[in-house]
């Protein structure tokens, strides 16, 4: 089930319930968020979950400039950000962005937090590997 928002990065009370609910039936369940399609994993018998959206899609390849990026810090990382990380998707030519949590202390209003600073990271890293990218294009004139 893929619960959408077309309200921006804003994670919407009516949304986290929906998801919560899917949660529940499943160990897995999607919403978009801010232009994301973020996946939401339970795992350990509900005591963690990981997030997970992909953030540059290839194509037929990955550009060396964006591997480089993959294992760099991002220029673009908060003072007490969260930590997540990017994994490289070598079938699929994709890039995914993921973290990992514990549901310990985790309640409603944190979890709407998490949703949505994670939906703002995943869009500055793909504003950045996309940028890269672009940089490993060759340019070829058409007579």
């Amino acid at each position: 089930m893929l619960i959408t928002n077309n309200g921006g990065y804003m994670v919407l009370q009516e949304d986290l319930k929906k998801l919560f609910h899917q949660l529940h039936k499943e160990e897995m369940a999607q919403i978009e968020l801010g232009g994301s399609n973020i996946t939401v994993r339970m795992m350990d018998q509900a005591s963690t979950f990981s997030l997970s959206t992909p953030v540059y899609l290839g194509g037929n390849f990955i550009p060396k400039s964006v591997r480089h990026c993959v294992s760099q810090k991002a220029p673009f990382a908060q003072v007490g950000a969260i930590k997540t990380h990017l994994t490289l998707d070598e079938p699929n030519f994709k890039v995914w962005l993921g973290y990992l949590g514990s549901l310990d202390h985790m309640n409603g209003e944190r979890f709407k937090e998490l949703l949505e600073e994670f939906t703002w990271l995943a869009g500055e890293w793909r504003h950045y590997l996309d940028e890269h990218g672009k940089q490993d294009l060759i340019h070829v004139r058409q007579p």
